[in-house]
């Protein structure tokens, strides 16, 4: 394991504008550096880099990080791997028994509990026999590596106390568990499922049942070496295929993703149970801008195909989605052999179509008002289409409203372009504005060290609750820019971007005046309020002159109060 010292030397010796201009052209912009994101598809540069915070953001699709987390994603490796990497780059030497201790601990145990899998398995005639009725060969089970859990198993503890891995480490490797006080395996008569990172490490299992008992898919649960939300099943063979053939597919199970390899299309990966999130996406983009969404075709797949749409395509990606003719891929595959999947995807409808197809069959189109609706429910696709600048899709989307509801081309382009609607989803759209006192002293806090402990002193009792937290932290971290989360490291970079430099010492002169006048200025309300409640007419004289004294203070600072 590398310590966290190590770690925080290698952020800070690793320049983050020199590493990522290996893969981006930067250019200057204000006190950091933008172009255009490696994550996902734009004309207009939205990635910024900043070296003060040494910190990257994309106000296009999200992805931030720091040079660790950029490393990992463009080149599709572990924490470890990344931290190696640019371990070498700025010369610091670390022994490889310390980085790879806990991790190989990891994958050896997991590997060896994997193996008696295997080993269960060709035990096992009712689980064989599970497999072989959805289609599985000896063959493609021993490529596929799978793998079976008997019903009260003791394998995985047994495997711990062999290795004599403490049981407590070996649950927070997620194979065990502690129940009633006593460790027992995780997993329980179900079929498992190796899934590798990306750099073909196994780091975690799913698990199918062979009964009716709930839930019906298991996974690990996520530990430091496998996060959900940021792996894919089978990238790790499917990323080198969606590159050469440049186009991905995209399924939400296992066995649907499984089907795809099985029928020689290896090209194709699976959400591990969870939603499809900005760092699956960057995954996609690092290999293909071309996805072909392949979900169930129930209710339930539909909307979680729409979800999807809506995120890949505001990502600039290419979409088009799957002609299932079956419930799911793996049922396709099942029921009409490995042809019926390839023919799926050379079917495969373009997103524009697939949503005038779905949204066409949630209005009555024979009355004036069901079209009305209908064309109101596209407007947020057409408003994407056209704010990206995709011409030719928008083009075809309007010939295929044109032809669900018999308008003209004419009728519904005008339709769509006159009017205002909600778009497609929920975006934050900031307006300009002018900084405030308090961002100015972000902005000197974190590009003027000398005056940190000035700054330090100023009342901040008037600051917003994020700007009062941004100083809490780096007080008591000493001015560590880690010890911020990733929610202050964007709002503090968006105030680096929108700040242009100046004369510090007059800025914070400047910010010292404004604070100082918005005490005063409260003051005078609490003045104001007294003044009106009490009937004490000594009181009301000593409110009077101390309101007087403190227009004459904000006269000086430039500021008037409308006295009484």
């Amino acid at each position: 394991m590398i310590s966290k010292e190590t770690v925080q030397l290698i952020k800070e010796k690793a320049d983050i504008v020199q590493v990522i201009s290996q893969y981006v052209s930067l250019q200057k912009s204000g006190s950091g550096y933008k172009g255009l994101c490696p994550f996902h598809s734009e004309k207009t540069p939205s990635f910024h880099v900043n070296p003060v915070l040494k910190f990257y953001h994309c106000f296009g699709c999200g992805a931030s990080g720091d040079v660790i987390k950029f490393v990992q994603e463009i080149e599709h490796l572990s924490f470890r791997d990344a931290v190696m990497r640019l371990a070498r780059q700025v010369g610091i030497d670390i022994p490889i028994s310390t980085v790879r201790s806990d991790f190989t601990v990891y994958t050896a145990y997991l590997s060896r509990v994997h193996a008696k899998y295997i080993s269960q398995l060709n035990k096992s005639k009712e689980a064989t026999a599970y497999l072989k009725a959805r289609g599985f060969t000896n063959q493609q089970i021993d490529n596929f590596e799978l793998g079976y859990c008997p019903e009260r198993s003791t394998i995985a503890v047994e495997m711990a106390r062999e290795m004599t891995l403490p049981l407590r480490k070996a649950a927070s490797f997620g194979l065990i568990k502690q129940t009633n006080g006593k460790y027992v395996d995780r997993f329980s008569n179900r079929i498992i499922i190796p899934i590798r990172n990306d750099s073909e490490n196994l780091v975690a299992f799913g698990a199918r049942t062979l009964g009716h008992e709930e839930p019906k898919y298991l996974n690990s649960p996520e530990t430091r070496y496998f996060s959900k939300g940021s792996m894919l099943f089978l990238f790790h063979i499917a990323k080198k295929v969606a590159k050469k053939l440049d186009f991905i597919v995209l399924t939400e199970g296992y066995f649907d993703a499984l089907a795809f390899h099985r029928a020689g299309v290896t090209n194709a990966v699976a959400i591990l149970g969870t939603a499809l999130t900005p760092e699956h996406i960057a995954k996609i983009a690092s290999s293909t801008k071309n996805v072909i969404l392949c979900f169930d075709s129930d209710d339930a797949g539909e909307r979680a195909t729409i979800r999807a749409l809506e995120l890949l395509v505001k990502q600039g990606l290419n979409v088009a989605i799957a002609n299932l003719t079956e419930d799911d891929p793996d049922s396709l595959y099942q029921k009409r052999g490995p042809s019926s999947l390839k023919e799926s995807l050379k079917a495969a409808l373009q997103y524009e179509k697939y949503i005038v197809s779905v949204v066409s069959r949630k209005h009555d189109l024979s009355v004036s008002a069901g079209v009305e609706e209908f064309l109101v429910a596209l407007k947020p696709w057409a408003q994407l289409l056209l704010s990206q600048r995709r011409f030719e899709r928008y083009n075809r989307f309007i010939e295929s409203v044109s032809a669900t509801t018999n308008l003209s081309a004419a009728q519904i382009d005008e339709f769509f372009r006159s009017r205002k609607l909600r778009t497609i989803s929920k975006v934050e759209h900031h307006k300009r504005h002018l900084p405030s006192g308090e961002e100015y002293l972000v902005y000197l806090y974190l590009t003027h060290e000398d005056m940190r402990n000035e700054i330090h002193n100023v009342d901040k009792s008037l600051f917003s609750e994020r700007s009062r937290l941004f100083f809490e932290k780096m007080r008591e971290s000493r001015d560590q820019i880690d010890a911020l989360d990733e929610e202050l490291k964007v709002w503090a970079l968006k105030i680096l971007e929108a700040i242009p430099p100046g004369d510090p010492v007059k800025i914070l002169n400047d910010v010292k005046k404004q604070l100082q006048r918005k005490s005063l200025e409260r003051r005078i309300s609490e003045i104001d309020l007294e003044f009106t409640s009490t009937e004490d007419s000594t009181r009301k004289m000593k409110l009077l002159s101390e309101r007087q004294k403190i227009a004459r203070l904000l006269d000086k600072l430039g500021g008037g109060t409308g006295a009484k």
